[in-house]
């Protein structure tokens, strides 16, 4: 894949782009809402005077959700990991004990252990870290429901008296829902997981889903639902099926016809269907719109590109290459 294109859906995935508004004190309570595609349901946690860093997926496929609460120091993070078979109680005390053993300059005998409506809770003060003093209060708590695990931490810095019922109020919020209609972004960002790992079969009913919901309820910016026509093709392509490549470059094109991606994607199906002509057509097409743009990545080189490599020993093709990779004068 271009890398652009990749850079971009790490960037969607990971903990530095997916920042997706403020959840500031005002009445009512302001409800989390956290799911994983697949599941019907969702946690709910109140966020009230928290504002959202992040809402979205790990490169592993994890959901991860983080808030802070600077007037009060106090950072959220909930993470749900869906495992090969049923979620435990006995797995989420394991992974409870796991976070005592491995707890940074923490003793063991000051972690105390307790349940809030029958959630287990694992709870320390961290003195200090490195030397320097923080005072830093950690409520860590896990949940289990079908093959999901969700894992919940609180903390506090600058920890005072009282501290720690404010933050056990954050997991007495907790409640579990069933979850919202997933979007065109949720399918986009559920198929892009297996995608980035080249597991195009499986990103692709993800992304047929988001383009389904494209088609009669636009949501996604121009940037995204370009990016989401791209992947969809490439990884239909990639599992052979070059005729729903073409279907859905043929949309793409409906859209956004001077797009030189879906031109030049297009262009690399017809190889696959052995159309030398209409593969040097969208290729010229390719070239033509991207010279017309001012600036953004520039399509690849296709004299170095394993689609056309049928098409390098005809005459006719090669000069065609040569000829769109000169400078333009």
């Amino acid at each position: 894949m271009p890398p652009f294109t990749k850079s971009v859906l790490a960037s969607l995935l990971g903990a530095t782009l997916v920042t997706v508004g403020t959840a500031m004190a005002t009445k009512p309570p302001q409800l989390a809402t956290i799911a994983l595609v697949e599941q019907p349901w969702a946690v709910t946690l109140d966020i009230t005077g928290y504002r959202i860093q992040v809402d979205g997926l790990k490169p592993d496929g994890r959901r991860y959700f983080l808030a802070t609460n600077n007037a009060a120091s106090i950072h959220l993070s909930v993470t749900l990991e869906a495992v090969s078979g049923q979620a435990t109680e006995q797995g989420c005390l394991a992974h409870l004990e796991r976070i005592a053993r491995t707890s940074p300059e923490q003793p063991p005998q000051d972690i105390t252990r307790y349940e809030i409506r029958q959630v287990p809770v694992l709870e320390y003060l961290l003195p200090e870290t490195k030397g320097t003093p923080v005072d830093q209060l950690h409520l860590f708590a896990c949940v289990r429901k079908d093959n999901v695990y969700t894992d919940i931490h609180v903390a506090k810095t600058g920890f005072t008296t009282g501290d720690d019922s404010r933050l056990r109020e954050v997991l007495q919020s907790l409640a579990i829902i069933p979850a919202p209609l997933a979007g065109s972004l949720d399918h986009f960002r559920a198929g892009s997981v297996p995608y980035l790992q080249r597991q195009f079969r499986q990103a692709i009913s993800h992304y047929e889903q988001a383009i389904a919901l494209e088609r009669t309820n636009p949501t996604l910016d121009r940037a995204l639902w370009r990016l989401l026509v791209h992947n969809l093709a490439v990884a239909y392509g990639m599992t052979g099926d070059l005729a729903r490549a073409k279907t859905t470059l043929d949309y793409g094109l409906s859209q956004d016809p001077a797009n030189p991606l879906f031109h030049y994607d297009l262009a690399r199906t017809y190889a696959g269907m052995n159309d030398r002509e209409r593969a040097m057509q969208s290729l010229h097409a390719a070239f033509h719109n991207d010279r017309q743009r001012d600036a953004g990545d520039r399509i690849p080189d296709p004299r170095q590109d394993v689609s056309f490599k049928r098409f390098m020993l005809d005459p006719a093709f090669k000069e065609l290459a040569e000829s769109l990779m000169r400078p333009a004068i």
